[in-house]
């Protein structure tokens, strides 16, 4: 009994020296990938385990890590109870105690396309040292796209009609798919992808098409490396421009003028003739008093 329950503590023992590789009382647990939008807030979690409730913390650093070593001006500092950064946008989150264990943030303010990539947690402790990995991945939505057709006017059947779709500030790169009222027309179009100094992304996409008045309503989709989808669609005015529909519209309001003034001219001469009428029975009636009166 007393051999089984030896061979259990070494055991334990064991698995102890194991987890807090050989005498070193603490680890650190990251977030494997934390998430991160263009010019927002990103925030990247650790936390520190250790089998000691109380610990003294001597240093904890933050950075970005390329080839293994810290990078760029990416460090952030905790020593004699305070932390110092490189570079402005970064800082701690408040330092949260929980029996045994202290979780750590780190914040990067303005998140920049630059920004993604692997970080790394370290700490000294009384009790020991440990370190932990973690990365950012950083998204920029793409703008509400806008159609544009060349020509924009005019627009007759079986004219050949170049349709153009943009979207702008978007990361990662993304696709434009098009569609008409059957069918996925993206096979169709060709992509450009142009990256811009901040490092996102303006797509422009170009379609050909010929035009059919059964056909006249096109959508253009983007979609990132998540799928989601901002989408636009765009109706070609086949026919006559707006010049011609502007004319016709003249031309029936001067119809319903020239119909108002024969109206209002034929109620004011009714009017009057019913007036003249009236003063004409008055005179008579008048007339034909007078001679009763003279006979009286």
């Amino acid at each position: 009994m007393a051999l089984s329950g030896m061979l259990y503590w070494a055991i334990g023992i064991a698995a102890i020296q194991a987890v807090y590789c050989q005498g070193n009382f603490i680890k650190v647990e990251c977030d494997p990938e934390n998430q991160g939008v263009y010019s927002q807030q990103a925030v990247l979690n650790c936390k520190v385990v250790s089998i000691k409730k109380d610990f003294q913390i001597i240093k904890m650093i933050w950075c970005k890590v390329e080839a293994d070593k810290c990078v760029g001006k990416t460090m952030l500092t905790f020593e004699n109870g305070k932390w110092s950064a490189e570079d402005a946008r970064f800082s701690s989150g408040a330092l949260e105690w929980n029996e045994k264990e202290l979780s750590v943030s780190l914040l990067v303010q303005k998140t920049q396309v630059s920004d993604q990539g692997s970080y790394r947690f370290m700490i000294s402790t009384d009790i020991g040292y440990e370190k932990g990995n973690t990365s950012l991945r950083v998204t920029a939505p793409y703008s509400v796209p806008v159609i544009s057709s060349v020509p924009g006017i005019n627009i007759e059947d079986s004219m050949p009609v170049t349709l153009t779709c943009n979207a702008s500030g978007g990361y990662p790169p993304g696709q434009i798919h098009w569609f008409d009222q059957l069918s996925n027309r993206t096979n169709s179009s060709a992509l450009s992808t142009i990256p811009t100094q901040d490092g996102r992304f303006n797509l422009s996409s170009v379609f050909i098409t010929t035009v059919s008045s059964s056909l006249a309503l096109y959508k253009c989709v983007v979609v990132n490396d998540k799928m989601d989808k901002q989408r636009a669609e765009y109706q070609l005015a086949i026919g006559p421009g707006k010049q011609e529909g502007t004319k016709n519209v003249k031309a029936i309001t001067a119809v319903f003028v020239v119909v108002g003034v024969l109206a209002f001219g034929i109620l004011i001469l009714y009017i009057h003739r019913r007036r003249s009428r009236g003063q004409c029975e008055k005179s008579v009636e008048d007339e034909e008093d007078g001679k009763a009166l003279n006979n009286s």
